[in-house]
């Protein structure tokens, strides 16, 4: 049986907005959740008197609350500050709190322009993409000429998420100047592959003979787009997708546009979960 988990104090009507993983939380537990799951977005922001006064007023946590005023005053770290919070309410075993503080530390190092990218690269992984596109763009207009090697990681990274949202041209150019920064093979390829998404079969062979010593490259873009046709030939999608093309050549109309309706209702969520902000 697993550890339970006691809840203290209450669910707040009123959130607590941590700007930082720019979410929400309504309760004690929740905040330890985000601060664990964000330890790396982390930073001084987050000692403030305003959090302490939400845990007492919102949550009824006026033990918890007094304490972190009273760090605030003593001007304790901010690993310190983070372990208060996670040993009051009990979230998390030792090992947990003690890897927190570990990357609290290793975090001190990190230069400003690391830490946005860090935001900007949470915000891609949890499908925010128009946020991590802002924040990739913002970071980008603010570093300078000697941060060439981080600033190609963020083109690799904005090229990436232009190409989950099928903008391959973007998706391509951003891969590009990533390269142009670093040199980077990985960079080139991807470069690649959006141009082959992006163009016809006669326009990419015409573009592959005007790319000097890309060659190999192209070749290897071949061998990762059939390993992609054959890993999706066995999900449930292809098996769907196929049974939908059963449906119509027997001219099963009902069920064939019942399942189109569901899918693309699904897509249309999973887009406006994307887009949101």
């Amino acid at each position: 049986m697993g550890k339970v988990l006691l809840c203290i104090g209450r669910y707040a009507k009123l959130p607590y907005f941590m700007e930082k993983a720019y979410v929400n939380v309504y309760s004690a537990e929740e905040l330890c959740y985000c601060l664990m799951q964000n330890i790396h977005l982390i930073d001084r922001e987050i000692m403030d008197e305003n959090l302490a006064d939400w845990l007492a007023k919102e949550c009824g946590v006026e033990e918890l609350s007094e304490r972190l005023l009273h760090m605030l005053k003593e001007e304790c770290s901010i690993g310190d500050f983070i372990e208060c919070i996670l040993d009051f309410v009990g979230y998390g075993e030792r090992e947990e709190t003690e890897r927190i503080k570990e990357n609290l530390k290793s975090g001190i190092s990190l230069s400003m322009y690391e830490k946005k990218k860090m935001r900007a690269d949470y915000f891609a992984q949890n499908g925010k993409y128009i946020l991590a596109l802002k924040s990739y763009d913002i970071l980008l207009d603010e570093l300078p000429e000697s941060e060439r090697d981080l600033k190609a990681k963020v083109y690799h990274n904005r090229g990436t998420v232009y190409a989950l949202f099928f903008q391959f041209a973007e998706a391509a150019e951003s891969f590009k100047q990533a390269y142009e920064c670093d040199g980077a093979e990985e960079s080139r390829l991807g470069y690649l592959a959006a141009n082959r998404m992006r163009m016809n079969e006669t326009e990419y062979v015409d573009f592959i003979a005007g790319q000097e010593g890309d060659y190999g490259l192209s070749l290897k873009v071949e061998e990762l787009f059939q390993e992609a046709r054959s890993q999706f030939e066995t999900t449930e999608k292809s098996r769907m997708l196929f049974t939908l093309k059963v449906c119509k050549e027997e001219r099963n109309s009902i069920s064939y546009y019942e399942e189109i309706e569901r899918i693309t209702g699904e897509l249309k969520e999973q887009y406006r979960e994307n887009v949101s902000e």
